[in-house]
């Protein structure tokens, strides 16, 4: 279970250890080094086989066996770290006494009268490549290399022999209860109304036997959504009786295997007890002729669907499946549809508790809104609404005060709820394909209520070594959707913030993702038993017996560490196995020290933490691959000794801009040659005058940049992906250095996403021509601001093949009519205008025909605009617009079978005002 990350996290130390520019192993080092690397090969493979193995075994001895391979691995580890720690900071502590050298014959010569001395003697150029070479001995290893090996081998076979012999998991139930027809017990199904319909539709639906006899409806969802629910639901429905001249509901489990689901369908339609032989063939013999709807509830089990499929060649059957895992019915050679069970919304959540709580009555009216805060905080998942109601009805307790506790979460109601519901929730987890349980536990270590940026996720696990590609084909970026993917769309662990901006092939591409409570709870109890990390949120959290040996801290009270009892406690605990110190708690505007302490820190996340000047201390974590800081004062020349970064984040503390000389990027940071993600805000960016370039660079965001740096840039960040830069104009700036500026940009062959604002727009463009604009045809995301060009450069925008999102503001074009060409913006999909003197949008015919999200704000103007987009469903958004925009888009006429989803809000009045609507175009059958 933890294992595999374990594995890929020395794999990846090795990697870096063997191809870093910045050493030079010294023989036999590399051999040392690399008799461990090819002994994880084996061992990978062999974890891997785990996966194979029924859903109804027992992995409880596996997975003990799984967390001492997990302890051996971080106990090599962390001493290879250590020798690596110890002797590139024996190599800086001597250039530091050469300076100090320097430093003191300097003044002796000064004082000597000899001042012209020392200025002769050469030294490197200001802002030149200087990369530090380190020479590693490994050697002291050997013996620990050897008994590594030997260890690892003697638990290699015992794996081996324990996955081979699992035995049945003792905790689900016997088979004649797991294989088995339901309760008969009927409750009222509370929500769902609008599935239940599609559901019901589906199956009475005779449309589609004229082509095919058979159908195969797939309702998946995280567990505890309501899947069992709606089905039964839908079974009972009194039209779906009547359709059907044989129903069978067969609860299937993870322990179930054909013959028995056979067993069970035979029993309940003709009560008959049949033996093993040759099961199929009696099934498909009854079954011959007969309308029947069987209901595979639970299914774990791909063969289960298979089987019954090739058993039902004939006959009018309509299998519906319930299911956690969507890919256990892609295979099906059915005609499918896959229902995708949704959370309840705040108002069927309500209903549902008080429901489970007061039963007919209606709740009390002194209860009725803390039953609302306590509803929602349930997060629309059935199971852990039902958990928290039984709770609540146990307590007999109708205090509005303790309604109130438990709505504010002052007492342990929803972690008792929490820790109920975690025995439902944990199979999913446990048999999740290896390399998808680190990332799925890596994200419970993110705060509540907190949408991940994806860009932050995919950072955060690559530079924790724990993200694996398993596809050496793929790119990073690839493979980390390909993760997200699986877990979103298969196995209906990860939620997508559905108000994001949807963009790409896969359709889990959103800008952000989110786990629910319950499963944050379980991952964040798994990882905590297991050493990848803990929560620090009390000050008793310090002082815990198990806080010894974590990997990662996580502290959701930044003021904790202040505290200088509860920081020496966790120092003398964790300071020697820490990898990652991160401050998710909620902003702190006063300083807290963070030291030195944590030697072994590869990534340290202060975002929340404000610091008045650079911490200089933390320079002497030389293993630092990823730092985050909120700090106003000047990067230090010196920042280059962290060598070894791959992402650096730099905000300020706030935006408020001083009347000064501006603030500079050190030119140093072109020495950091691992560099591949720079986000700092505010700085001005410039480009050396030497040859360094940084060639891993994919992502440059927040910096200011001057249009020469631009051109520098071009050449100098060959892999860039993704910029954004700030770009402020002088008065004696003219509209040819603006666009050969983005005609540079257009050179960088790997760009995909630009950023461009432009502050102090003082320029007109009138003598330009539209055909000067020159961008990249690669372009996905095109974010513009304050250009102040005229729409007519928008036709060179709407011919970029592959643009998806593009985001206009601040005057980023001006002028009263855009009038777009016809065919242009042929895959756009998400678009954005604010701040403008725009009065008329009217595209022409074949134009933004993929458009599903339309955002007009803050324009003023605004008189008309249309929709020609044949996309099925779309979203506009009005934001303090002219009252006028909201007219038309009353009077708009979606194409046929389009719905758009129209929110207007205006602040103009003492209360803001929002108003929400529905325009649906006209079927072609109602014609």
């Amino acid at each position: 279970m933890t294992a595999f990350g374990a594995v890929i996290s020395l794999r990846n130390t090795i990697d870096f250890i063997l191809h870093s520019s910045h050493f030079s192993l010294i023989e036999p080092s590399p051999h040392i080094i690399q008799l461990v690397y090819e002994e994880l090969d084996p061992l990978q493979e062999i974890l891997y086989t785990l996966d194979d193995t029924s859903k109804s075994k027992s992995r409880k001895k596996v997975n003990a066996l799984d967390g001492r391979i997990k302890d051996l691995i971080w106990e090599f580890e962390d001493l290879l770290v250590y020798l690596l720690h110890q002797q590139i900071h024996s190599k800086f502590h001597a250039v530091q006494i050469d300076e100090e050298m320097k430093e003191r014959v300097w003044e002796f010569q000064r004082s000597m009268g000899f001042q012209g001395l020392m200025e002769s003697l050469p030294s490197q150029p200001k802002g030149s490549k200087n990369t530090p070479r380190f020479y590693i001995d490994l050697q002291f290893l050997q013996h620990d290399v050897s008994s590594f090996i030997e260890r690892l081998e003697d638990l290699e076979e015992e794996y081996i022999y324990e996955v081979d012999n699992m035995p049945e998991d003792e905790d689900e139930d016997d088979d004649d209860q797991s294989i088995s027809t339901r309760s008969g017990t009927k409750s009222k199904m509370i929500g769902l109304s609008d599935q239940f319909q599609q559901l019901k539709q589906i199956l009475v639906d005779r449309k589609m036997e004229s082509y095919d006899k058979k159908k195969c409806v797939v309702l998946v969802g995280t567990a505890g959504v309501g899947k069992t629910a709606l089905a039964e639901a839908v079974f009972e429905d009194p039209e779906v009786m009547s359709r059907f001249e044989h129903r069978v509901w067969v609860r299937v489990g993870r322990k179930s295997q054909f013959d028995h689901v056979s067993r069970a369908i035979l029993a309940e339609m003709f009560g008959i007890v049949q033996g093993d032989d040759e099961l199929g063939a009696y099934l498909e013999e009854r079954l011959e002729g007969k309308e029947c709807l069987i209901v595979l509830d639970d299914v774990w089990e791909q063969e289960i669907v298979d089987s019954l499929k090739r058993s039902l060649s004939n006959g009018l059957v309509h299998i519906l499946v319930t299911t956690r895992d969507r890919t256990i019915t892609l295979l099906t050679s059915y005609p499918r549809s896959v229902i995708l069970v949704r959370f309840l919304n705040e108002e069927e959540s309500k209903e549902l508790l008080c429901e489970k709580v007061f039963g007919e009555k209606d709740c009390p009216f002194q209860l009725d809104k803390a039953a609302g805060k306590i509803a929602k905080k349930c997060e629309g998942l059935p199971l852990m609404i039902v958990t928290v109601a039984d709770i609540l009805l146990e307590s007999h307790d109708t205090d509005p005060k303790y309604w109130e506790d438990v709505a504010e979460m002052r007492n342990s109601v929803f972690t008792d709820a929490y820790n109920a519901i975690s025995k439902v929730l944990f199979p999913s987890y446990d048999y999740l394909p290896q390399h998808l349980k680190m990332p799925f536990l890596y994200m419970g270590v993110l705060p509540p209520d907190y949408d991940i940026p994806k860009s932050k996720l995919m950072n955060m696990l690559a530079t924790e070594g724990w993200f694996y590609k398993k596809n050496k084909m793929r790119s990073l970026e690839e493979s980390f959707w390909l993760c997200l993917d699986q877990l979103c769309a298969n196995r209906s662990l990860v939620l997508f913030n559905q108000r994001s901006a949807i963009y790409g092939a896969l359709h889990c591409n959103f800008k952000t993702c989110r786990l629910l409570s319950s499963w944050r709870h379980l991952c964040r109890g798994e990882a905590r038993k297991n050493k990848f990390y803990c929560i620090l949120k009390k000050l008793v959290d310090g002082f815990e017996d198990d806080l010894e040996g974590q990997r990662c801290l996580c502290l959701e009270n930044n003021l904790l560490f202040g505290i200088k009892e509860f920081s020496n406690s966790v120092r003398s605990n964790c300071a020697s196995s820490t990898h990652s110190l991160l401050f998710f708690g909620p902003y702190l505007q006063y300083p807290i020290p963070i030291g030195d302490d944590f030697e072994f820190l590869g990534k340290l996340d202060a975002l929340n933490l404000r610091l008045y000047t650079f911490p200089t201390e933390i320079l002497t974590l030389v293993l630092l691959k990823y730092l985050a800081l909120t700090c106003n004062g000047e990067l230090p020349p010196t920042i280059s000794k962290l060598f070894n970064l791959r992402v650096l984040i730099i905000h300020p503390h706030n935006n408020i801009r001083i009347c000064r000389a501006p603030s500079y990027v050190p030119i140093e940071i072109w020495d950091m040659q691992e560099l591949e993600h720079i986000e700092i805000l505010g700085k001005s960016f410039v480009a050396p005058c030497h040859s360094a370039s940084l060639e891993k660079l994919s992502t440059l965001v927040g910096v200011n940049a001057s249009i020469c740096t631009i051109l520098e840039l071009s050449r100098k960040v060959p892999c860039i992906k993704t910029l954004g830069v700030q770009i402020e104009l002088t008065p004696y700036d003219d509209c040819s250095d603006l666009l050969s500026c983005f005609d540079c940009v257009s050179t960088i062959e790997n760009l995909e996403t630009l950023k461009c604002s432009i502050v102090n727009p003082l320029i007109k463009y009138d003598h330009a021509f539209p055909s000067s604009l020159k961008l990249l045809r690669w372009l996905g995301k095109l974010h513009l601001s304050g250009m102040g060009f005229s729409w007519e450069y928008m036709d060179v925008i709407g011919s970029l093949p592959y643009l998806e999102v593009l985001k206009l503001r601040a005057y980023a074009f001006r002028g009263p009519k855009w009038e777009a060409r016809e065919e242009s913006f042929l895959r756009l999909l998400f678009l954005l205008i604010e701040d403008s003197d725009l009065v008329q949008w009217k595209p022409r015919s074949v134009s933004f025909p993929e458009l599903s999200h339309l955002s007009m704000k803050h324009c003023y103007k605004l008189e008309e605009f249309h929709w020609l987009s044949h996309h099925e469903s779309g979203t506009i958004e009005l934001l303090n617009c002219n009252p006028v925009a909201l007219t038309c888009a009353m009077q708009l006429q979606p194409n046929p079978d389009t719905v758009v989803d129209v929110t207007a809000t205006s602040s103009f009045d003492e209360k803001p005002v929002t108003i929400k609507f529905t325009r649906r175009g006209v079927k072609t059958e109602d014609i």
